[in-house]
């Protein structure tokens, strides 16, 4: 696994089916993961286990592994979204996001370790 990871939360707009939404999000990691910089991703469902402070309702996580500098790979994103390589759905500004740019701090840990 990577030293670097992106992680996005989201939530589809209301009005925007589960399918619609699974079928673009399927077709946007692909998509962004021929940005160099990036080295795989993964797509998870979630199920809140705890809670702190506000009401969480995302409903989807995307892991990006990544090298490099996250500026790099932005850059390049924006260039290709630019150049309409990337077309986003008519939807995607009304998705909620958050993310986080992670860097591990320590060896990673395995059951065998």
């Amino acid at each position: 696994m990577s030293e670097r990871l992106y992680l996005v939360f989201s939530e589809k707009p209301a009005d925007v089916s589960a399918e619609e939404y699974d079928r673009w999000y399927h077709t946007h990691v692909r998509e962004n993961i021929e940005t160099p910089g990036f080295r795989a991703a993964r797509r998870y469902s979630t199920t809140p286990v705890r809670r702190a402070g506000e009401d969480v309702t995302t409903q989807h996580l995307a892991i990006y592994e990544y090298e490099g500098e996250m500026a790099a790979w932005r850059e390049k994103l924006t260039q290709r979204l630019e150049n309409n390589e990337i077309v986003l759905p008519r939807f995607f500004d009304r998705i909620t996001f958050n993310s986080w740019d992670c860097a591990a701090i320590e060896a990673r840990t395995t059951s065998d370790t």
